[in-house]
């Protein structure tokens, strides 16, 4: 009987544990439980976070996306005004410049249409036309490249044939073959010269 007793009282005794054990795992379910929520949590705020940046980047890119369109449209108006404007500007300089001839033109005419056997009439007639056409170019801007007697410069001159002559120096533009000229300071057509070449 002794023994039962004891039996009894280690298998009193050892019941308990087994239900601390019990306490003690639900417990920690519970805590594991709230760690797993609170992740849960986190997580959802997470995707919550990333989403509305995501949401902002796409406003932002249609916004910009947007703003690139005006801006191409504004440049494609801009390109288009532009090229009206120079074809606009070509016209109204091609009417200034036809404008400026029309009266050289007609003394031509005039001159042909004169019947006169007299060549120094003639002549004073033509001579008049020139200088009438020489003030109309001046008056576009034009002038004359002066090369007989300067030194030779590949700006304002092209040299067509080199001659030698002791008398004078290496480089000198002894004879214009086609007269050059500027319009407001720009070359628009090399003097053909004529180059003293001694060496």
């Amino acid at each position: 009987m002794g023994e039962k007793r004891e039996e009894t009282i280690n298998q009193a005794g050892a019941e308990p544990q087994p239900q601390m054990a019990a306490g003690a795992d639900s417990t920690e379910a519970k805590e594991q439980e709230g760690i797993e929520s609170q992740e849960v949590s986190f997580q959802q705020e997470d995707v919550e976070r990333l989403l509305a940046s995501i949401a902002e980047k796409n406003r932002l890119q249609e916004e910009t996306m947007e703003r690139l369109k005006r801006l191409q449209a504004d440049f494609d108006n801009f390109r288009r005004r532009t090229r009206q404007e120079k074809e606009d500007l070509a016209k109204v300089v091609t009417e200034g410049i036809v404008l400026q001839l029309l009266p050289v033109l007609d003394n031509f005419e005039r001159a042909l249409t004169t019947a006169t056997e007299d060549a120094a009439a003639l002549r004073a007639g033509v001579e008049m036309i020139y200088r009438q056409f020489i003030q109309a170019l001046e008056k576009m801007g034009v002038q004359p490249i002066e090369a007989a007697g300067a030194v030779f410069d590949p700006q304002y001159h092209e040299a067509i044939m080199r001659v030698e002559d002791p008398d004078r120096r290496d480089n000198t533009v002894v004879e214009v073959l086609q007269k050059g000229y500027m319009v407001h300071g720009k070359v628009i057509r090399p003097s053909m010269v004529k180059v003293v070449n001694n060496s």
